[in-house]
């Protein structure tokens, strides 16, 4: 994708569904930093990468044998993250299409979320647990229970959502009972804790510029808080709610440049999404989609395009009304309202001489084209960032077949078909277990 041709006046939040992506049952999906590739996590234990340019399948990889509770990124958009309610998380490599590692934990996953800086550090929300903290770097596993000298006043409660800060300085952990901890990410100490609601929070969601959260919880309310910079504490800005139905919110987020609010309704019988402005808090629009309910959506991290996960297993993508802009392919042109008559110039359609035409040619061949050098996007560099990683994936190459007999043998006993490479089966010959008191 060229930056460089999308329209800068371009409607800022999208108003039709353009395309819908089908294959299994789809219950959640997340793009990837770049947005050039889409995850979705299935019913039936698979994870899916579409490339989303040309809207075809870059990997399917089977590594789960129940449904997919959340799907996660890597900074450099190598490895993908996906938590299980078979007890299981799996880091995937996709450029081999094959497991990194695979983890079994002592009780199933609510989710898990990657580090955004170290691609071998993730948290994961376990049921009814303390959620853990769990580094996977130089082969080994190390993994840190969390909240475990919090004094559990008034019950019993376990981590609903759980997620790390733009720099990786700290983890935000939401509970059963509405309280927000903020969580040290080196010594992973407990540093601060509110009450944010009396209900669940279900998700936790945070803007590029990693100074906004949003905090969905079961009270039908959609919290904005600010930090004035990464470490600091939140402080409550906005909510949104809809007055006048009192729907929940099966899921919420920030737009790519952070001005708007989104939230999925929870309705049996629709698939809307509201969008507010964040500071001012006013209703914009409401995108009116299939009568089927709304899981899951995901907001493109660049462009202005929704990605909502049906109930029926559905991706939904949601785009701006496309108008024609020449202009962008040629500075120099101008598009007419009607016809208008044109007086050539007195040597406009003169005959060149051929040997001027092929001294042209020669000049032109003259000029090196530099096919190499990747040239930093300011869009894709962030505030804290100096350049962009040199290893990061924005597309995935196809996979080769086996042709050595040992690979051959790998399949064998895997018992799974890796024609093409793309579909792996789970196995049990890479699991760590995890035990904790």
């Amino acid at each position: 994708m060229n930056l460089e041709l999308l329209d800068p006046w371009e409607q800022e939040y999208p108003q039709t569904i353009e395309e819908t992506l089908e294959d299994g049952y789809v219950l959640n999906c997340k793009f990837n930093r770049r947005g050039t590739l889409l995850a979705a996590g299935t019913h039936d234990g698979r994870c899916i990468v579409w490339d989303f340019d040309t809207k075809g399948i870059a990997r399917d990889l089977l590594g789960h044998i129940k449904p997919v509770a959340s799907v996660s990124w890597s900074r450099n958009g190598r490895y993908l993250l996906s938590a299980s309610k078979d007890w299981t998380c799996v880091i995937w490599d996709l450029i081999t299409a094959e497991k990194h590692m695979r983890i079994r934990f002592p009780t199933a996953l609510m989710m898990a979320h990657m580090h955004p800086k170290n691609n071998y550090v993730f948290v994961a929300a376990l049921n009814q647990s303390n959620p853990v903290a769990v580094d996977v770097s130089e082969g080994r596993t190390r993994i840190t229970k969390l909240l475990a000298d919090v004094d559990s006043e008034g019950g019993k409660f376990y981590v609903s959502a759980v997620s790390w800060n733009k720099t990786g300085s700290r983890i935000y952990a939401g509970t059963s009972k509405g309280h927000l901890y903020i969580i040290d990410g080196d010594s992973y100490e407990t540093l601060y804790q509110t009450r944010v609601t009396s209900t669940t929070i279900k998700d936790i969601q945070w803007s590029r510029n990693g100074k906004d959260i949003l905090i969905n919880a079961n009270d039908r309310v959609m919290r904005y808080y600010h930090l004035e910079d990464h470490d600091g504490i939140p402080t409550l800005k906005n909510k949104f709610q809809d007055l006048v139905n009192r729907i929940q919110w099966n899921s919420a987020s920030f737009s790519a440049d952070g001005e708007f609010v989104i939230g999925g309704s929870g309705h049996k019988a629709e698939h809307n999404i509201y969008i507010w402005d964040k500071n001012i808090g006013n209703l914009v629009k409401i995108l009116e989609g299939p009568k089927e309910p709304l899981d899951d959506l995901s907001w493109h991290p660049i462009r202005p395009v929704i990605a909502s996960v049906s109930s029926y297993g559905n991706i939904y993508l949601w785009t701006t009304k496309h108008e024609e802009n020449w202009s962008a392919f040629a500075p120099d042109f101008t598009e007419l309202e009607e016809n208008l008559e044109y007086e050539e110039k007195e040597d406009e359609f003169d005959v060149v001489p051929a040997e001027e035409v092929s001294r042209r040619k020669e000049d032109d061949e003259d000029i090196i084209v530099d096919v190499t050098t990747v040239e930093n996007v300011q869009a894709f560099v962030d505030s804290d960032d100096e350049e962009m990683e040199e290893d990061e994936v924005y597309y995935l190459p196809p996979v080769a077949n086996a042709s050595d007999e040992e690979e051959g043998d790998e399949d064998e006993e895997d018992g799974s078909d890796r024609k093409g490479g793309q579909t792996i089966d789970h196995s049990e010959r890479d699991v760590r277990d995890v035990f904790m008191s």
